[in-house]
């Protein structure tokens, strides 16, 4: 009986935390921001061996799965009220809210990319790779172009 007491009261504190964390937009834009450094510093690394005419497969294999892992979770780093107009540091244009059909259609085309992308990278063939790179690129700048703020 203690046993299971204690677990409710486990799994009534980290639902507490989540509920606080999803109402704080700064958090949430906050670590939004976080993964999407981990994105661009993946796609840096593939992009940085596929330059190589050695490249280090292993690394290409490591990011190509942490960018597989990551874009199907996009739409859902895009609560209401995690705009520009509640946290102004945020990239994410209104359109997002505005249009979500039109985002998550778009985020779909990412994660698509990015599993055919760790695909190839898994086949661990070179040219495969270098043909699946291109559409993960494209696929990030669609998003970028309608979704985010401009870099002043």
């Amino acid at each position: 009986m203690v046993l299971k007491l204690a677990l409710a009261t486990a799994l009534c504190v980290t639902l507490a935390a989540g509920v606080a964390y999803a109402e704080d937009p700064v958090a949430v834009v906050k670590a939004r921001h976080e993964h999407y450094k981990e994105i661009g510093k993946a796609s840096k690394a593939i992009r940085d061996e596929l330059m190589k005419s050695a490249p280090d497969l292993a690394i290409i294999t490591a990011a190509a799965k942490t960018i597989d892992t990551l874009a199907p979770m996009v739409p859902s780093w895009f609560p209401p009220g995690t705009g520009r107009d509640v946290v102004p540091k945020s990239e994410a244009l209104p359109v997002i809210w505005q249009k979500p059909d039109e985002f998550k259609k778009d985020a779909g085309n990412f994660a698509a990319a990015a599993h055919a992308f760790d695909m190839a990278a898994q086949s661990g063939k070179l040219e495969a790779m270098r043909a699946a790179f291109p559409t993960l690129g494209g696929a990030c700048k669609a998003c970028h172009e309608a979704f985010k703020a401009k870099d002043d």
